[in-house]
């Protein structure tokens, strides 16, 4: 009889994940569409009126739920990426027939070069949605570098960001005492980008 252990090694995580998919209904909320912040879909909404993207990119996929979200709401096609085979695996499972949504599984900065260096619409904006920032290579620094080198007129919104003035939204730190905080930001972006933070004091769901 073949142990739960050999069965998993067998099949493989992205395999296992797309199991997960109709096996664990439950699994399919996540965390909740943009960890569960109210707040950040009017803020996503009110960017899909001002700056009108022609695309969507996200990383981060994990369940799939904010990006059927952002997919449903704005009309556009959705490209996503995961860095984990089994997250993957649900996600794909979500989409499967879903042909607005396009999700890879792989790191995200090859992933930006792909789709943002071969823009299908070059001279219009891109919202790009920057999430799962928790392992220990923290990608941020090359993947506002590959945005911006490619699409100046980019819409950025980066998920566990320090808001100032505000301990409420909680925010990642890394070793060697850095943090996702505007003073790492001013560092690595380029001069003509403007950073902007929720208007809206945190709440216990701005926590999450």
């Amino acid at each position: 009889m073949l142990s739960k252990q050999t069965i998993k090694q067998w099949v493989g995580p992205k395999v296992l994940g797309m199991s997960d998919y109709y096996r664990f209904a439950k699994l399919k909320a996540g965390f909740g569409v943009f960890n569960g912040q109210e707040f950040r879909k009017r803020i996503f909404l009110e960017i899909l009126s001002l700056a009108r993207p022609a695309e969507i990119i996200e990383t981060g996929t994990y369940k799939g739920t904010t990006t059927e979200y952002l997919a449903q709401v704005s009309g556009l096609p959705v490209y996503t990426v995961e860095l984990d085979p089994r997250h993957f695996g649900f996600a794909r499972a979500r989409f499967l027939w879903n042909r607005q949504v396009r999700c890879e599984c792989g790191d995200s900065r090859p992933f930006l070069r792909r789709m943002l260096g071969t823009p299908v619409h070059a001279d219009k904006p891109v919202f790009v949605y920057l999430d799962a920032h928790w392992n220990d290579d923290l990608p941020l620094k090359e993947e506002i570098e590959i945005i911006f080198s490619n699409r100046k007129n980019a819409v950025v919104m980066i998920d566990d960001f320090q808001v100032p003035n505000d301990k409420g939204y909680v925010h990642d730190w890394y070793e060697g005492g850095f943090g996702l905080t505007l003073e790492y930001l001013k560092r690595i972006c380029p001069g003509h980008v403007q950073a902007f933070f929720p208007a809206c004091p945190s709440t216990p769901d701005s926590r999450k």
